[in-house]
């Protein structure tokens, strides 16, 4: 069955660059997979990879798409056309044959958490993933902003990077071949313009990235909690059954069980000794 995103998805962009069929694209709100390119990762991992990284568990098997394990290596075969699968491909269906599959997580038991969950939870909270999701513009390297020049001559207009206006450099019009020597005035202004907003720019954008990652960081330890939480309190659960079953157990009157005898009139003797 596809893989699909659900209504839980943060955002995070994590998903998109695992996908090995380009099938994972973002929506207005949440992140979308195309079940026309979705193999279920069949042909690459024995698991699904955008799982593997999602941090909300989001990214779900499909009731509602079901297909075999020859649809999907089909597909993937067809998408990449170049590529030679071979009989004894990664695939899902075959989980823990592959090579490069995660580990498997520890269970907690009864009795208490695993050791790894026990020892995460008197440390630091699980350690954040890697953002993926970053700003998609960018902008040319301070040598390189391109700089509109009026020519005095044909009044035409020209574009030369910033590591040509050095001073003295003789620049000339593409148009009409008249030249303009660089001035130590211009050369500064210039300089100093772009240098500025390269710099507003950097600072603008690492204090985006600091607070994305601070938000990730708040929202990993609050599951973290909730996870504490629910573990104490399914573990408060079952140590009540097991109390419950020991009792149920305890006062089950078995066939051949011994049943201490009591005297006839035992009521009147205890009455007695009650009033004395």
């Amino acid at each position: 069955m596809a893989t699909m995103i659900t209504s839980e998805c943060i955002n995070c962009g994590a998903c998109e660059p695992e996908c090995p069929n380009n099938a994972i694209t973002q929506a207005d709100e949440i992140y979308v997979i195309d079940p026309l390119l979705c193999t279920e990762c069949v042909g690459f991992h024995d698991y699904e990879a955008c799982a593997a990284v999602c941090p909300v568990d989001c990214c779900v098997t499909d009731p509602n798409n079901v297909e075999t394990e020859e649809a999907l290596i089909g597909r993937a075969r067809t998408i990449h056309a170049d590529t030679d699968f071979g009989d004894t491909f990664e695939s899902r269906f075959r989980e823990g044959e592959g090579s490069d599959a995660p580990a498997a997580p520890v269970e907690a038991t009864a009795a208490g958490p695993a050791p790894a969950a026990a020892a995460q939870a008197a440390g630091a909270p699980a350690a954040v993933f890697a953002d993926s999701s970053q700003p998609s513009i960018s902008i040319p390297a301070p040598d390189q902003w391109p700089v509109s020049l009026h020519c005095f001559a044909c009044d035409a207009v020209y574009e030369v990077e910033t590591g040509r206006l050095t001073i003295g450099n003789v620049l000339f019009c593409p148009h009409c071949f008249k030249s303009t020597v660089v001035k130590d005035d211009f050369n500064y202004a210039v300089r100093t313009t772009v240098q500025r907003f390269h710099d507003e720019w950097d600072r603008d954008l690492s204090a985006f990235r600091e607070r994305r990652q601070q938000e990730l960081q708040q929202f990993q330890e609050r599951r973290q909690k909730e996870l504490l939480a629910f573990e104490k309190n399914q573990r408060k659960r079952v140590d009540e059954f097991g109390k419950h079953m020991a009792r149920l157990t305890g006062d089950y009157q078995a066939p051949g069980k011994r049943i201490d005898k009591r005297a006839l009139l035992s009521w009147r003797s205890r009455a007695d000794n009650s009033a004395s």
